[in-house]
């Protein structure tokens, strides 16, 4: 039997996974490899049985979902913690106000550009457009990425010290010190939080392994981890 397990997983929770799988092999020896993809990307795959991994970690809501298929081994999902969209500049670059929903709605209005993701937490920030009712206004200075770090290494490139970004606040942190920072996470009104689960997959190359690493993620050592990385662990 092969000392080695794959995962799939969320960018959201990309570096906190990243420790927690580094400190699974420090304490048991196996090997863990991580490929990232979007939700949309893992429903994708999941659907179509070409996850390649023996355990997914997915938002909750997809991962309730693999569960009902029988895509995941039904009762081995546990919650991993939970990440809050945020809003991120260039370094330098003006700071919007997020005291209030008001308050960043004009400044949406006023910036030169915006940018976000095309996956889960991007789609997000496209309904809450509409619900400050300015969806059509900043229609044409907006700009989708495909992944959230697409939206830093937009921002650090771009010339303008008035464009506002919207990522998940794990994503954010991954970039700090390479040019951008995060200004705060949403305000109350708007504030979105997506809660992360971990699981077997139905299909998984070492069933067993899997069943191990998930169970570490609800560990003291695992929380740890994710909490360093800006991702809330379960209470």
């Amino acid at each position: 039997m092969a000392n080695e397990i794959s995962i799939l997983s969320g960018g959201a929770i990309k570096r906190g996974i990243a420790d927690v799988a580094e400190a699974f092999t420090k304490e048991t020896g196996c090997k863990v490899n991580i490929t990232f993809a979007t939700a949309p990307a893992m429903r994708e795959k999941v659907e179509k049985g070409e996850a390649g991994a023996d355990v997914i970690c997915a938002p909750v809501p997809s991962m309730a979902t693999f569960e009902e298929n029988s895509h995941v081994v039904k009762g081995t999902p546990v919650v991993a913690g939970s990440v809050m969209a945020g809003v991120v500049v260039k370094d330098g670059a003006k700071e919007p106000d997020l005291s209030s929903a008001d308050s960043l709605k004009q400044n949406i209005l006023d910036a030169d550009g915006l940018v976000y993701n095309k996956a889960s937490s991007g789609i997000y920030i496209e309904k809450m457009m509409e619900r400050l009712g300015i969806a059509e206004q900043v229609l044409d200075k907006t700009t989708r990425t495909p992944t959230g770090g697409g939206v830093m290494e937009h921002l650090i490139e771009s010339s303008s010290n008035n464009e506002i970004g919207f990522a998940q606040i794990t994503e954010i942190m991954v970039f700090k010190g390479r040019g951008t920072h995060v200004v705060g996470p949403l305000p109350k009104e708007l504030e979105n939080l997506t809660t992360y689960a971990s699981g077997v997959l139905s299909d998984a190359a070492e069933p067993e392994l899997a069943k191990q690493f998930v169970a570490f993620v609800t560990t003291d050592t695992a929380k740890a981890a994710f909490e360093a990385t800006g991702v809330t662990p379960p209470k």
